[in-house]
């Protein structure tokens, strides 16, 4: 054991073991953090970070007290997905109007609001497996669509939203306030995109925030 420490330290740092004239190592880079995935100042132009950003265990400690009829639903929805697998996540909401931040959801935008929810799971397998379960808040079943498409909403799937096959996008305009929802699987991730009155910037998030991970 303490040999595999010394010789993984050596690796780590060449030129403490001599080694800095030999041959470059590739640096071998583990997934990036949920937060690194689904925050960034760039994804929604002329929108502020709301202050209940943060770890989805975070989030949920702010919405029990300003929300709590919505918080045990996403309660339910966080234990899920880690007795699936989930380890790290992340919560960035974003709007233009202070008035829409703290809202959880609950509330009817009267601007520009974005949510975006990262997930990151023990491994690969473990984020298409919950993906596919319908009873997930990450996954919209069958019905579900037919249901949206029925009352107007454009969808697309699988691999026709540049976004790989477990994911779906969607938008629709709903009383005037126009949504877009992107819900997908990518590797040990699960994400999803949720923007109201945001129709040009959100596709261009969704796409970015994707090329996030690695």
């Amino acid at each position: 054991m303490m040999t595999r420490i010394l010789v993984v330290a050596c690796v780590t740092v060449l030129a403490a073991c001599g080694g800095g004239s030999g041959p470059s190592l590739p640096v071998v880079q583990g997934p990036p953090s949920a937060q690194n995935v689904a925050q960034n100042s760039s994804d929604f132009p002329g929108l502020s970070k709301c202050s209940e950003s943060g770890s989805y265990d975070s989030y949920l400690k702010q919405e029990q007290t300003k929300a709590p009829d919505q918080y045990q639903s996403d309660k339910t929805t966080w234990d899920d997905l880690k007795a699936s697998g989930a380890n790290d996540s992340y919560v960035a909401v974003y709007a233009a109007n202070a008035s829409d931040c703290s809202q959880f959801g609950a509330g009817t935008p009267s601007g520009k609001v974005a949510y975006v929810y990262a997930i990151r799971f023990k491994d690969s397998s473990s984020a298409s497996a919950s993906y596919k379960a319908s009873a997930k808040d990450f996954h919209l079943d069958s019905s579900q669509v037919t249901q949206l498409q029925a009352a107007g909403a454009t969808v697309a799937q699988g691999t026709a939203t540049g976004l790989g096959d477990n994911s779906i996008v969607l938008s629709i305009d709903i009383a005037g306030v126009a949504v877009y929802v992107a819900l997908w699987q990518n590797k040990g991730f699960e994400v999803a995109t949720v923007a109201f009155n945001e129709a040009t910037d959100a596709p261009t998030a969704t796409t970015k925030i994707n090329g996030r991970i690695h």
